[in-house]
This record gives C-alpha cells, sequence and structure tokens, in this order.
C-alpha cells in the first residue's frame, strides 16, 4: 500500500491487516510508519516497511523487493499529491511536474513492476485510488484532473489485458476524505477502507 504512513492508506494497511494480511506499507516519514508497523504487528500478520519517496527507481525496486519476498497478492496504488486550486497558467511547473509524476507516473511504473508477479502466481488485484476528478471535471483543478483521467485510462486499459490472466484491476474514485485533521468536511477514511475491503472481497 504506497502512501500509507497516514491518512487513508493507513487505515487501509489497518483494515487489510485486520482480516489477516501480511501488509507492505511505504511513505516518507520514518515515525509515522514505524507507529503504523507496531499497530499492524498486534494484528498477528507481517508488516515489511518500505521507507522512500515513490518518484525515486529505488524506492519502487524496494517495494518489488518486499513484494516478491512476502508473495504479494494484491497492489494498492493509494499514494497522491493534492492539487492547489489555480487557474491553469498559474500553477508552477515544478507543482504540475509532481502531480502528474505522482498520480499518473508512479503507479504506471509500479503496476509494471508488480503485475509480472501476479502472472506468475496466476492471480492478483491491482486497487488504483483515483478521485470523483478522474470522472468529472472541476474547474481550478485541470491538472489533477488530467492526471486523474489519465490514471482513469490506464486502469480501463490494463484491466482488458489483465482480467484475461485471473488479475483484477479496479479503480476507486472517492470524493472528499477527511485525511487531515483541519479537514471539516468529507468521508471518514476508515469507513472507505472498509468498502474498498469489501468490495476487493466480493
Amino acid at each position: 500500500i504506497t502512501g500509507s504512513g497516514r491518512g487513508l492508506g493507513r487505515s487501509l494497511a489497518l483494515v487489510f491487516a485486520d482480516n489477516g494480511y501480511d501488509i507492505i506499507i511505504n511513505g516518507r516519514t520514518k515515525r509515522d510508519l514505524e507507529k503504523l508497523e507496531g499497530e499492524i504487528l498486534q494484528h498477528g500478520v507481517k508488516c515489511y516497511v518500505v521507507q522512500g519517496d515513490l518518484r525515486s527507481d529505488e524506492t519502487i525496486d524496494k517495494l518489488y523487493d518486499a513484494a516478491r519476498e512476502s508473495d504479494i497478492g494484491v497492489l494498492i496504488n493509494n499514494a497522491g499529491v493534492m492539487s492547489p486550486v489555480l487557474p491553469f497558467h498559474k500553477v508552477p511547473n515544478e507543482t504540475l511536474e509532481e502531480i502528474f509524476t505522482t498520480n499518473l507516473l508512479v503507479p504506471v511504473k509500479l503496476s509494471k513492476k508488480i503485475y509480472p508477479l501476479f502472472l506468475e502466481k496466476g492471480h492478483g488485484c491491482i486497487i488504483n485510488l483515483n478521485s470523483i476528478v478522474g470522472l468529472e471535471s472541476r474547474e481550478l483543478k485541470s491538472v489533477a484532473t488530467s492526471a486523474k483521467w489519465g490514471l482513469r485510462g490506464f486502469t480501463a486499459s490494463i484491466r482488458l489485458e489483465a482480467e484475461k490472466n485471473n488479475v483484477r484491476v479496479v479503480g476507486v474514485y472517492p470524493t472528499g476524505i477527511k485525511t487531515r485533521p483541519e479537514y471539516e468536511f468529507g468521508m471518514d477514511p476508515d469507513e472507505v477502507s472498509k468498502k474498498i475491503y469489501e468490495n476487493y472481497k466480493n
């Protein structure tokens, strides 16, 4: 589960651990990962920690190594960055690159790395956490929308070939989630995580 140090990724890690899954967690903040690791281990399952920035190929390679060691069955591409609410021409180039890299290129590259492991096993599942802006356009969110539409296209396209190999590919398109204390509105991340797990099992 990428981006699992906090927010929805953290909730997903605990829901899957509660249901007996060994978990690979990833994030950039050591303290968050150490705290989550302790909570996961209390469920009597294994926890593999891969600290690092997903924009680095080294981090993706480490996730692959952990995936092979743990005999991975589910990949959840959860990590993402928020887009500033700005007119398109005012979005800084470095912000544009960060959004496209983290929200689109990273899940594509990581899926490409992990997918062969599912082919070897003869089954598996890729869950791509998208957003409501991956389904509909929003004013002042052109950069986020284009990245998420790209992820939606990737999800739909890889599904066509993956299903022939008994590999499921799922896209999730939530509206706002209360992943930070300062967010006053949005869905509860624990409830969203439970729904995602229930969907996966069905």
